[in-house]
């Protein structure tokens, strides 16, 4: 165990410098819980008589299993829905409403979501008149946005209509589950196994330090992009804190838990420059809020060394490392007075933090063995999507690139150079010899 003495200089040049971004704001999971998914569908069912159906389909719903980062974890929701069919091209129609959930596998092209619920369909025709029943069905099962459902109506006890059974193709934009494939690059702050970002407080300010000529919607367009660079920045303070605390916990060299420690004043510098720039472009004064650490997550030592180790290899030698690989690029592109030299000092800090992660990968591995070296073998097999698009078309493209920013091509490049990097290495840790 470290001494609380030999983590004091470090803690406190975090601790301290961290304060002047105190001020009061709201967090924000930066992947939502909740989720509302209208979609359309085509039907045909079977009962009385055989009836097409093209229809709306609106659902919500409420994450309790994963989260919608880049990592291909399983996700799992309950929710609400409600659809609204016509018939046959006439005056009929059939409605329904319930609950449904399910879960969405990620890594395969089809998840299973179960719903039940209340359903009504109005007359046909004399022949066959309409009526309450019992909605039962099992959909979700196609691409993440394209589903493939199979329905049944189940008539009310009393009613001579036959059952029903419906074969539906329907599309949902945003899917059920969340938008797919969002990348945080850095090391995010986790609170109950989910990824959130600081709220921003600011206020206005005369004149501007940035000056360049440039239209009002590309200068909104960097001012909010930098305010997102500082809001991540700002997250992995409380990260680093968490981390060195939780080394520290587990029994990790001194030089682990300090160097934790430093990353987070390297953050709260990386804060600090994407708000003044932000700040600048924007004629305000921007200040993300500095969050508390999460708490312990309570494991034994075994499963706390596995938690760690595949949360350096996805934080640290993944993420730290695509950030600063990104940093690099947009440092070569930067024009502005400052801003080269911000995403340079930036670059390099991230680089430092993820050969961090990969220290600590091998610690956890030395010291977990096999069970841990199973943990990160699932993780490494894992096939992380690509990052969220960041595209924003309406910036005019040569400010965009003068001010450190670039393209999703770019960005999409940096992610797959780190991952494809990565891998290799951790593949060779996997197979050395314990």
């Amino acid at each position: 165990m470290v001494s609380l003495s030999s983590r004091l200089g470090p803690t406190l040049c975090a601790l301290g410098a961290a304060a002047v971004l105190m001020a009061p704001g709201e967090a924000r999971a930066a992947d939502d819980m909740h989720w509302f998914s209208p979609g359309l569908m085509l039907s045909l069912s079977f009962g009385d008589k055989i009836n097409f159906g093209l229809g709306l389909d609106a659902r919500y719903s409420l994450l309790f299993v994963g989260d919608t980062t880049c990592f291909s974890s399983p996700r799992g929701a309950v929710g609400a829905f409600a659809q609204a069919s016509w018939l046959n091209f006439s005056a009929a129609g059939r409605f329904a409403a319930g609950i449904h959930g399910g879960v969405d596998l990620r890594r395969l092209p089809f998840g299973a979501n179960a719903e039940v619920g209340w359903t009504y369909r109005t007359a046909l025709s004399d022949q066959h008149p309409g009526g309450h029943g019992v909605h039962v069905g099992l959909g979700g099962i196609g691409a993440q946005i394209v589903d493939l459902a199979f329905r049944g109506t189940i008539p009310w006890a009393g009613d001579d209509r036959k059952p029903e059974f419906t074969i539906a193709m329907g599309a949902h934009f945003p899917p059920m589950y969340g938008n797919p494939g969002r990348c945080i690059m850095g090391r995010p702050l986790r609170v109950n196994g989910r990824y959130v970002l600081p709220g921003v407080t600011g206020k206005p300010r005369r004149g501007s330090g940035r000056r360049a000529r440039i239209d009002e919607t590309t200068r909104a367009a960097l001012a909010r992009s930098f305010q997102d660079d500082a809001r991540a920045e700002c997250a992995s303070i409380p990260a680093f804190l968490a981390l060195a605390r939780d080394l520290a916990a587990v029994g990790a060299p001194r030089e682990l838990v300090d160097r934790a420690l430093v990353a987070a004043a390297d953050e709260v510098r990386h804060t600090e420059l994407c708000s003044s720039i932000a700040g600048d472009l924007a004629s305000m004064t921007l200040a993300p809020e500095l969050l508390p650490a999460p708490r312990r997550s309570g494991l034994d030592r075994r499963r706390e060394l596995s938690r760690l180790c595949v949360e350096s290899w996805e934080d640290g030698c993944l993420g730290e490392g695509a950030a600063a690989e990104r940093a690099r690029r947009q440092a070569r592109g930067a024009k502005e007075a400052g801003i080269g030299a911000a995403l340079g000092v930036i670059a390099e800090d991230e680089a430092r933090h993820a050969e961090l992660g990969w220290r600590v990968v091998e610690w956890c591995l030395s010291e977990g063995g096999k069970p841990v070296r199973e943990a990160l073998g699932e993780a490494v097999a894992a096939s992380p999507e690509g990052p969220a698009r960041e595209d924003v078309p309406e910036a005019e493209p040569a400010a965009w690139r003068a001010h450190g920013r670039i393209g999703q091509h770019e960005i999409e490049a940096s992610w797959e150079k780190t991952v494809g990097l990565a891998r290799k290495t951790a593949e060779g840790l996997l197979w050395a010899r314990p």
